[in-house]
């Protein structure tokens, strides 16, 4: 009942609520600080991009979205100062980590990390060259589900449409990369061994890069994202101390694992575009 509510109420009366209502509001599964902005509730923000919204859950997504980019940018802004700044150094010394924490050392286990993932599955010429991909995808993700452990936040990673883009952006890599660099053995692949059997094929195959990836990996994020956080609601609900800090611990892993798992399977992917000798 108190999920309906959050989902329902017009803005002027979110702000208006305090004390207790507030409270049992903030507390629901459905609330997030961005019902508040002006036009999210009501369905108005998105209109006219022609996006009909339903309760604001499109429009919190796309807020929660924007937010982890500014995020992203900032903390990217401010280890390019450190790496700049370590490079006027010269020498060997604008390879030696900052002593403490950094953000320059932060992003440079990261970096090595996502690198050395990519690296498993293809040579050093491919992993440098879609590592953009792999590591914008990785940390967008993490960052993005990150959100649905923070009190009043929904990670936008609950939305189906968000997470439908990101797979659409490694389909297109995964068919980009195929037909550039090896056309013949990509459609070859696509179409099966046996010549007579090629339309069949190459029915399955077309259904299973269309609809059945970029869903499967939407719908994987999606539940599991869905899950974590409306476990860690319940949990928060009906315990106050010691327990929510135990799945809040879970939700913490859960964000991280499905970042990972999402960006392993876009680098199984583009390892797949590029060997196509099974058929052999």
């Amino acid at each position: 009942m108190l999920s309906f509510l959050a989902g329902s109420l017009p803005a002027s009366s979110l702000g208006s609520l305090a004390g207790p209502a507030l409270d049992g509001l903030l507390r629901t599964a459905n609330f997030s600080w961005f019902h508040m902005v002006p036009g999210v509730l009501d369905d108005t923000l998105l209109a006219p991009l022609g996006v009909h919204d339903h309760g604001g859950h499109v429009a919190v997504a796309v807020l929660g979205s924007w937010l982890v980019c500014f995020v992203l940018i900032a903390l990217a802004i401010g280890a390019r100062i450190g790496l700049e700044s370590a490079r006027k150094q010269g020498g060997t010394l604008q390879y030696v980590p900052a002593n403490g924490f950094s953000l320059r050392n932060l992003f440079e286990l990261y970096v090595s990390s996502i690198r050395n993932l990519a690296g498993t599955l293809l040579d050093d010429a491919t992993t440098l060259r879609f590592f953009p991909l792999f590591g914008g995808l990785f940390i967008y993700i993490f960052f993005n589900n990150l959100l649905g452990v923070l009190p009043g936040m929904l990670p936008p990673t609950e939305n189906m449409s968000n997470n439908f883009a990101m797979a659409l952006v490694v389909l297109l890599a995964y068919v980009g990369i195929g037909l550039v660099r090896n056309p013949g053995p990509f459609i070859k692949h696509m179409a099966g061994p046996v010549w007579w059997l090629a339309p069949l094929i190459l029915g399955i195959e077309l259904l299973g890069l269309l609809v059945i990836r970029p869903v499967s990996l939407s719908l994987r994020l999606m539940g599991n994202i869905v899950g974590d956080h409306m476990v860690l609601g319940i949990m928060s609900e009906l315990t106050k101390v010691v327990v929510p800090s135990l799945f809040l611990g879970l939700g913490f892993f859960v964000s991280f694992l499905q970042a990972f798992v999402f960006t392993l399977l876009s680098i199984i992917y583009v390892s797949m575009s590029i060997v196509h000798d099974d058929h052999h």
